[in-house]
């Protein structure tokens, strides 16, 4: 059975510093960007935050999902929790539905903790 993904609080925007800078704090910042790294790291959670991101505001149900990943309902929507439980995605509540639209400041936010900074040189 894989391992679950650790707890990190995903209520506020990453803001980590590049790799690599004297700014990143590994005891900080490592945690949070391999929380969101680990979530990310399945074809079908990275097919999700492609579609999402086509536009601002596009938003999938779990039912679009499981269209869309061609998997069943329940399997989407353990995709959607992962990703909203990594801050990467967030739900709202449209009557009886619940859409799912992307954290697009997580997600840029990650990018940039990769880009490889030296202070040293």
């Amino acid at each position: 059975m894989p391992a679950s993904l650790p707890v990190i609080d995903a209520s506020e925007t990453l803001c980590c510093a590049p790799l690599g800078s004297a700014a990143f704090s590994p005891e900080r910042d490592a945690a949070q960007i391999a929380a969101r790294l680990r979530a990310m790291a399945d074809a079908g959670r990275v097919r999700i935050l492609q579609e999402l991101s086509c536009c601002d505001g596009h938003a999938l149900t779990t039912t679009e999902v499981a269209t869309l990943l061609e998997v069943t309902a329940a399997t989407a929507n353990h995709h959607l929790r992962q990703l909203e439980r990594a801050g990467l995605v967030a739900p709202r509540r449209d009557g009886a539905r619940v859409l799912y639209a992307l954290r697009a400041d997580n997600v840029r936010a990650v990018a940039a903790a990769l880009s490889i900074g030296c202070d040293c040189c």
